[in-house]
């Protein structure tokens, strides 16, 4: 990490984007999915992009900060759970199913917060990026099912593959952390 904790970076807003992205992303599941629907398709692969981007960039550009090391999986966060209560919304999923995404994203942070007070700095973990990509490629592959006009049969299944490997992502940190005390 470097010094660099100014909140207006090219890293930091590609950062802060992903939520203002899932937001938006969220309005248009609400409200109308089938008028949005390659539009939606898009904005989730501008939302992965950025995602790859904003690390990109700040270590070509020097640019890395413990601002943007803490934003980053944040707004990861806030974007995809968006996006998945959008799915709810749209009455593609059960609400249900988007717990395992919350109770994670919860119980690591709370996890990561406990070991900095012991001064374990606990940094990603192989699981946790695995689900990451697992989480958007599934957004994206049920988004371009919907808009290619396939049965939503598929949505449950596929968001319950993406759940499961964040419950495994849970399962591998919490056990990291239990190593590191």
């Amino acid at each position: 990490m470097t010094s660099n904790d100014h909140l207006i970076t090219l890293p930091n807003v590609l950062t802060l984007s992903r939520v203002l992205l899932g937001l938006v992303m969220y309005w248009m599941l609400a409200s109308d999915a089938a008028g949005w629907a390659w539009i939606l398709v898009a904005l989730a692969i501008l939302g992965e992009i950025t995602d790859l981007a904003d690390g990109f960039l700040a270590r070509k550009l020097g640019m890395s900060s413990e601002l943007g090391a803490a934003l980053d999986p944040l707004c990861d966060s806030l974007y995809r759970l968006t996006v998945f209560l959008g799915f709810a919304a749209a009455g593609w999923i059960p609400l249900w199913l988007i717990l395992p995404f919350v109770f994670r994203d919860i119980i690591v942070s709370y996890a990561r917060i406990a070991a900095a007070g012991r001064g374990v700095s606990v940094g990603a973990r192989w699981s946790g990026k695995f689900k990451a990509v697992v989480q958007g490629a599934v957004q994206i592959l049920v988004l371009v099912l919907f808009a290619s006009g396939f049965a939503a049969d598929w949505n449950l299944w596929l968001v319950a593959i993406a759940a499961i490997v964040t419950c495994y992502s849970l399962v591998d940190y919490v056990i990291g952390f239990a190593r590191t005390s």
